[in-house]
């Protein structure tokens, strides 16, 4: 089970569906939540070499600091009424850095998919791929919409041999051990990808049963003319699926984070809460 289970904090709407979500499997696994409030810095402006007056500028760090308490005293709230033991954390670093760096010390970071209308939200340029790039730690990320009272009951695996799906299943053993039923994803591009060189899945489903995970159930799906990010969730809905769990794919560039194809697309289209590992 996972021990401690932190969330991210911000004056955004989908704040609330997100503690929500934390709050629902940190019951479940009997966890310690960590709010992390992490939102964008007060702007500077300038006028020719100068910042904006010593006065205003204090002004504004007051305001902000009101909002941050007001964020973190409804997230202690939440959680002693659904009596489970919380506390929150906060820097100054950017958005994602924070939740990156104070998430470290939890088994399992939740934020959401991006949302353009949450104006209040930390809208930090590429917020969600950063943190789960950067934290070292599997990372939650629930949808913009819909509601989610049980995550991880019946998971859809993708499985393609790799590292970083490896990873993936190492990072959501503590949910798959507690899940009902366990479907395992592969995809191809027709059969002359069939086969190509990865454990079978008679491997993969008796190691599952070794870690107490649920027997799981085999799908293959051929992503030509669909694409990796639609067959994915295709797949979850035709399973009911209520949790997701994906390696996460990605290299650094010119200090921008560039995702790759099936991480990107499946963020932008989500429907059900995906938990990527990297």
């Amino acid at each position: 089970m996972y021990r401690r289970i932190s969330v991210h904090l911000d004056h955004g709407f989908d704040c609330k569906r997100r503690t929500q979500a934390a709050i629902s499997l940190a019951k479940r696994h009997q966890a310690e939540l960590v709010g992390i409030y992490a939102t964008s810095a007060p702007p500077q402006y300038y006028y020719g070499e100068s910042v904006l007056m010593s006065r205003a500028l204090n002004v504004m760090k007051d305001l902000q600091a009101q909002g941050r308490d007001t964020v973190q005293n409804a997230f202690l709230a939440a959680a002693s009424q659904a009596d489970i033991p919380a506390q929150v954390r906060s820097d100054d670093t950017s958005p994602s850095a924070c939740v990156a760096q104070q998430g470290r010390v939890s088994d399992l970071i939740i934020v959401s998919q991006l949302n353009r209308d949450d104006v209040e939200a930390a809208h930090e340029n590429e917020f969600v791929e950063q943190t789960l790039l950067t934290a070292g730690r599997p990372v939650l990320v629930v949808p913009s919409s819909g509601h989610f009272p049980v995550i991880g009951e019946r998971v859809l695996y993708c499985w393609d041999g790799s590292r970083e799906s490896a990873r993936a299943l190492a990072d959501a053993a503590p949910v798959l051990r507690m899940a009902d039923h366990l479907v395992v994803l592969t995809m191809d591009e027709g059969a002359a990808t069939r086969g190509a060189g990865s454990a079978s899945f008679d491997d993969l489903a008796s190691y599952c049963e070794a870690q107490g995970m649920p027997r799981p159930e085999h799908v293959r799906r051929d992503i030509k003319g669909v694409g990796v990010g639609s067959t994915i969730l295709n797949a979850a809905a035709d399973y009911s699926a209520d949790l997701i769990v994906m390696g996460a794919y990605g290299h650094s560039k010119l200090r921008e984070w560039a995702m790759g194809g099936a991480t990107a697309s499946i963020l932008k289209t989500m429907t059900v809460p995906i938990m990527f590992s990297h």
